[in-house]
């Protein structure tokens, strides 16, 4: 009751004062921006807590985020099923980051039956939405032949646009490797390729 009364004085004030009239504008942060913070603050209870929030009104990245948790165990019991289910509805909402987690659950087979072509698929999602990390992925899996039709010059295209990111060193130095594997005729084609992707 102390409260509702304080709140309503606070209130009362702030229309009455002489910029009432004025627009106020208050800053209020997503569930996942304030479960972003939370992790960093070392609350992951808190962090939880809003990224169950967020992913209960279908935010992909809040559902993605609580996947994450539950993939790795982090402040939660770990839970494979959950993670992948979370990954799953934050991929169809649009999420590469989710796409390529997935890509890795099921390259690895880590909580599911390995199916490399099905990891291959999410690789291939993600990376067509610019993660460059899923196409570094999916480089690796084209030149290896790994689940799919090996592919070397198509896997050295994917090193070209995932090494745009000069963050990604894998990715950089996959291009080196894979130039060195390749006759000049294969690596112009890569090239060409890339420049279709991009």
């Amino acid at each position: 009751m102390k409260l509702l009364t304080t709140l309503s004085i606070t209130l009362l004030a702030l229309l009455c004062h002489p910029y009432a009239g004025a627009q106020i504008q208050i800053n209020i942060k997503s569930d996942y921006e304030g479960g972003v913070t939370q992790h960093e603050r070392g609350n992951l209870k808190m962090a939880i807590i809003l990224f169950e929030q967020g992913a209960s009104k279908g935010d992909p990245k809040s559902m993605f985020a609580l996947g994450s948790y539950y993939h790795f165990g982090e402040g939660v019991p770990k839970d494979q099923v959950k993670a992948r289910s979370l990954f799953e509805k934050s991929a169809a909402a649009g999420s590469a980051e989710a796409n390529a987690m997935l890509g890795i659950v099921y390259r690895e087979g880590q909580g599911v039956t390995m199916d490399k072509l099905k990891g291959f698929e999410y690789f291939k999602a993600a990376a067509l939405a610019c993660s460059d990390t899923a196409q570094e992925q999916l480089a690796q899996m084209l030149f290896g032949g790994e689940g799919v039709k090996e592919d070397k010059t198509e896997a050295l295209a994917w090193l070209h646009v995932a090494s745009k990111s000069k963050a990604n060193s894998d990715a950089v130095a996959g291009v080196a490797h894979v130039t060195k594997t390749l006759s000049r005729g294969q690596v112009q084609a890569a090239e060409r390729r890339k420049a279709e992707i991009e």
